[in-house]
């Protein structure tokens, strides 16, 4: 029997494809990905989480390779650009409310509401002029979802140590996408905390227990939409393997491989295109990205509370074009279930 499971979640493994679409190098698989590991989705009446993300973003890629903003710079002014911003330092952070409620034993609604706060240096060139700028900070209500979550088989109705689930949402436009400066230009479409648009969102789920290791192999699909704001981000697919390992009786320890590919954007009415910045071109959008994730997780005893804590390191990054790609992003959860 124990052979059996390895094979199933194995199946699960071989047929998850790591070359995957997302918006950016999480969008929302890290919400789903992150409250299907967390145990909320065990809740028996109900259940909330609260996750936060800290994305720290620096290097800057042109394919596969590293370079500099002094030679993203150079590059556009050798092609004749009089002016020209690269960025030079991006923080992304993100709060996520999460609440799950089992409408049945297997079918369970699950809604998460995001706040966002982005933070970005650049480094401007006008001729011979160099500065360095930083942006006023974006933050406000993201785009919350609506995730019904079905349980297609599990072998015990408590504590199962197999498991397939499933589920289908929808994005829902509640966080603004029209944010301006001081000087009322749009801000970039990547540092707006909305999108505008309503996507629908699917999932695919496989779990397996067996003392004192749990694995769980997880498929995002994320079809955007354009916004009203006539900006379409890429479609979003991705990947994650997760393993935890019992060390203590109430501590895991485990490690995740995340794989993302995100499409290309389109500005269908180029309202957030220009010709001096480099986060307003699409072609410099879409990548494919490989992480490793270790994290750990500690459960109250005697009740229904847990937390956990994950820190990401990317192993690859692929860019179109020229994009600045994430460093490093801390993932921190607390869950409680009723």
């Amino acid at each position: 029997m124990r052979l059996q499971r390895i094979l199933i979640l194995l199946t699960i493994i071989i047929l998850t494809p790591l070359n995957a679409f997302a918006a950016g190098e999480c969008g929302l698989s890290c919400c789903i990905a992150g409250a299907s590991s967390s145990g909320v989705t065990l809740a028996s009446r109900f259940g909330i989480s609260l996750q936060y993300e800290y994305s720290y973003m620096k290097p800057l890629r042109e394919g596969s390779t590293e370079v500099t903003p002094g030679y993203v710079l150079d590059k556009k002014f050798a092609e004749g650009a009089a002016e020209y911003k690269a960025p030079t330092e991006m923080v992304m952070q993100k709060y996520s409310l999460i609440g799950s409620y089992p409408v049945t034993s297997n079918f369970m609604l699950i809604g998460i509401v995001p706040y966002v706060i982005n933070d970005m240096t650049m480094r401007h060139r006008i001729g011979s002029m160099v500065m360095d700028m930083k942006m006023d900070t974006v933050s406000g209500i993201g785009d919350a979802l609506l995730f019904a979550y079905y349980t297609f088989y599990q072998d015990e109705p408590v504590r199962p140590t197999l498991r397939f689930s499933g589920g289908l949402g929808i994005k829902t436009p509640t966080g603004k996408n029209n944010e301006k400066d001081k000087n009322g230009q749009l801000y970039h479409a990547m540092m707006q905390p909305g999108t505008g648009s309503w996507d629908p969102l699917f999932m695919v789920n496989g779990m397996v227990f067996l003392d004192p290791v749990w694995l769980q192999a997880n498929v995002f699909y994320h079809l955007t939409t354009k916004g009203d704001s006539g900006y379409e981000f890429g479609d979003q697919l991705s990947a994650d393997i997760i393993s935890r390992y019992q060390m203590f009786k109430y501590m895991n320890i485990g490690l995740e491989v995340n794989g993302v590919y995100a499409g290309k954007d389109k500005d269908h009415d180029s309202r957030f295109a220009t010709n001096t910045a480099l986060l307003d071109n699409t072609s410099n959008t879409g990548l494919f990205a490989v992480y490793v994730t270790p994290a750990i997780q500690v459960k109250i005893p005697n009740t229904g509370g847990s937390f956990e804590i994950k820190y990401q390191q990317p192993v690859y990054q692929s860019v179109n074009g020229i994009q600045q790609v994430i460093d490093w992003r801390i993932l921190a959860s607390i869950t409680w279930n009723f």
